[in-house]
């Protein structure tokens, strides 16, 4: 198999699990994590605002919502974010990424990575029990693996992973194609959609180990499924032979198929995320713990680099920025929870800073270049807009873009798109998309480099050179600056909106970490 064909399969997978966490409405508050540190503004507040509360605290409980009735609890067939909020207090990973992408231990307690990348071994946590009262093996890690081939989030990157089991708590995992680019370090970020089940117990409900188990589960996790009701709501309760610690007795999440917010301020739940715009209300309520978070990706256009298209004129793709209201885009493009971004790279990224070019807004600049370029009023440039139908905030988004483009010499047409396939073969002018890299700006070298797969512009080794030079000389902060004005100013990917969640929680919570690389959150963590 090749390399370019590999790691195509990995990016879509990166980008349906960005999109997938992105979306969610799962979070939790605290310091952030990492080195992104939440800001609190709740404290101290003497508004007189109040909100009623929910018998939370009284009864040791965490009032929680979702969108949606569960299909499923089974980690290897989920695909509702309902599905994923409830059963990752289920099951568990063997370890996630923190906001600085170092590891966290969950059911290991240690990890050799090999220096090639084509191999990880792995130490089993002892005496780690299921909910059955099974302790877990390496076998039951091996039997998770071997059931993930039809995985919304792990079927990308199944066929490129062999676990070998040495004893019941050491195991490895070994990359037969990392000399192609598919080894640990790409698979990693999709750790965190790995959970555990248990083998024996599987054997016992599944015909075949591909089949849904539905809601049988035994999981690892400091929650046991308790019950459902018949629209969907959930009931799980405190396992209390788990293996480590956890304060709330019991969760509840309801179906709230209205607004999460109006549910949040009627005290029918303990927390909710919020836009930008009525962040601003809830966050003046004394009784209320509210912060905004920045999360680990970027919205941005991707251009057309073939050498025929369009926008590979760079007086074209100039004129393109010239024309972008960034602001509009970004309240649009986010439900007006982001802000505008002129860095490709994530506020998350090591040494991130704002030291790359901002184009001003020149309709009579864009003229120019147009006209340079051999466009007029009269031979206007036609450029198709790709977007994703699952997300009605992009098209919106995509909708101002068309009108800021048109007052140049442009004619855009905007084409929604069902899936991916079409970001990869470059049958697009421009692509409105949102990717999450790792927070090491030297991996978003991948999508300028034509070998990865991840090159969604079709930029050639020729004109990406400038690029590429300038990532193969970063040694420090200073030429990690460097390199990211390289990437903007070649304007191959065009930075759009950083996004933000914005969390508010009732005020007697004690909330903890989260984790925006990979969404995680553990509601173990939180004690009234």
């Amino acid at each position: 198999m090749k390399k370019k064909t590999i790691l195509a399969l990995l990016l879509a997978g990166v980008m349906a699990v960005s999109m997938l966490s992105g979306c969610s409405g799962s979070g939790s508050g605290g310091s952030g994590g990492g080195s992104t540190e939440a800001s609190s503004e709740s404290g101290g507040k003497t508004s007189g605002l109040t909100r009623p509360t929910t018998k939370g605290k009284e009864e040791n409980a965490l009032y929680l919502s979702i969108v949606q009735a569960p299909n499923t609890l089974d980690p290897a067939h989920f695909a509702l974010q309902a599905e994923d909020w409830i059963l990752m207090q289920i099951y568990e990973p063997l370890f996630f990424e923190d906001n600085d992408g170092n590891p966290v231990y969950v059911l290991i307690d240690d990890m050799v990575v090999a220096e090639d990348d084509s191999k990880v071994e792995f130490t089993l946590k002892e005496g780690v029990k299921f909910h059955s009262g099974d302790v877990l093996t390496a076998s039951d890690v091996a039997y998770s693996l071997a059931r993930s081939e039809n995985s919304t989030l792990l079927a990308a990157v199944w066929p490129y992973i062999e676990c070998e089991v040495i004893d019941d708590t050491h195991f490895n995992f070994n990359f037969p194609y990392a000399d192609q680019g598919a080894g640990f370090s790409a698979v990693a970020p999709y750790m965190a959609g790995f959970c555990i089940v248990n083998e024996s117990y599987c054997e016992g409900v599944l015909a075949d180990k591909n089949d849904d188990l539905k809601f049988n589960c035994d999981g690892t996790g400091a929650y046991k499924f308790e019950s459902m009701s018949s629209t969907g709501d959930t009931v799980l309760t405190r396992f209390e032979d788990y293996y480590g610690e956890a304060s709330i007795d019991t969760l509840y999440f309801s179906v709230i198929t209205g607004n999460q917010e109006l549910a949040f301020e009627a005290g029918d739940i303990d927390y909710a995320m919020y836009t930008g715009s009525t962040y601003k209300v809830i966050k003046e309520y004394d009784n209320v713990y509210a912060y905004a978070q920045p999360v680990n990706g970027v919205i941005f256009l991707v251009t057309n680099m073939t050498e025929n298209a369009v926008t590979h004129d760079p007086n074209v793709r100039e004129a393109i920025v010239h024309l972008l209201n960034k602001e509009d885009i970004t309240i649009a493009a986010t439900d007006d929870s982001g802000t505008p971004a002129d860095n490709l790279a994530s506020q998350m990224v090591q040494y991130w800073e704002d030291c790359c070019t901002h184009f001003e807004l020149d309709v009579n600049k864009a003229n120019e270049l147009m006209s340079a370029a051999g466009y007029s009023e009269s031979k206007k440039a036609e450029l198709t807009l790709i977007v994703m139908s699952a997300y009605p905030a992009w098209v919106s988004a995509c909708s101002i873009v068309k009108e800021n483009l048109e007052q140049s010499y442009f004619t855009v047409n905007i084409e929604e798109v069902a899936d991916t396939s079409r970001y990869f073969t470059q049958d697009f002018d421009l692509a409105f998309i949102s990717i999450g890299l790792t927070t090491s700006f030297t991996s978003y070298s991948m999508i300028f480099d034509s070998t990865t797969g991840m090159n969604l512009s079709g930029v050639s080794e020729e004109d990406a050179k400038p690029v590429l030079d300038a990532f193969a000389a970063i040694k420090d902060e200073e030429t990690t600056h460097e390199a990211m004005k390289a990437v903007v100013d070649s304007m191959i990917y065009i930075p759009l909106s950083y996004m933000n969640t914005f969390l508010a929680y009732d005020g007697d919570l004690n909330t903890a970490p989260f984790y925006t690389a990979s969404g995680i959150v553990f509601y173990r963590e939180f004690s009234w």
